[in-house]
């Protein structure tokens, strides 16, 4: 009789202790398979393309480019695309993010491409070939709100 008591109990612990270590809010915390969408987050300084499994790609204001942290040298006329492509990014996320409601948790806030930024990105993509495998990030354009 105890031993059975003492096992209901320790089972009821068990499962309170896995439901608060389960999400609070659904909403609050994105699945994984959506932090492991391919994307490209433009934030303050930096424009960070992702994409599992290749290394994170970075895009610098001067127009470096810097994979898994590592800077490649390029042609300064790549270089002056890189600076072109940062900066109608960085436009569009200030446009973004001017009209997005505000979130507390500070979301990311997903935004549409616009010509220029096309134009750029396939231009990018066919003159720099490390830039290839991050083709798929394009078409999920996040601006961060930080």
């Amino acid at each position: 009789m105890k031993k059975t008591l003492v096992a209901w109990f320790s089972l009821i612990a068990l499962c309170l202790l896995l439901a608060a270590c389960g999400a609070r809010d659904g909403a609050a915390s994105p699945s994984r398979a959506e932090r492991g969408k391919p994307r490209v987050s433009v934030d303050s300084m930096t424009v960070m393309l992702r994409r599992a499994p290749a290394a994170n790609a970075s895009i610098g204001p001067d127009g470096s480019l810097r994979i898994d942290d590592i800077e490649l040298p390029l042609p300064q006329a790549q270089r002056t695309q890189l600076q072109q492509l940062f900066m109608h990014l960085q436009m569009q996320r200030q446009r973004t993010l001017e009209t997005a409601p505000p979130d507390p948790n500070m979301r990311s806030v997903g935004f549409a491409t616009t010509p220029e930024i096309s134009a750029l990105q396939s231009a990018l993509l066919h003159d720099i070939p490390s830039l290839q495998p991050y083709q798929e990030s394009f078409g999920n354009l996040q601006a961060e709100r930080r």
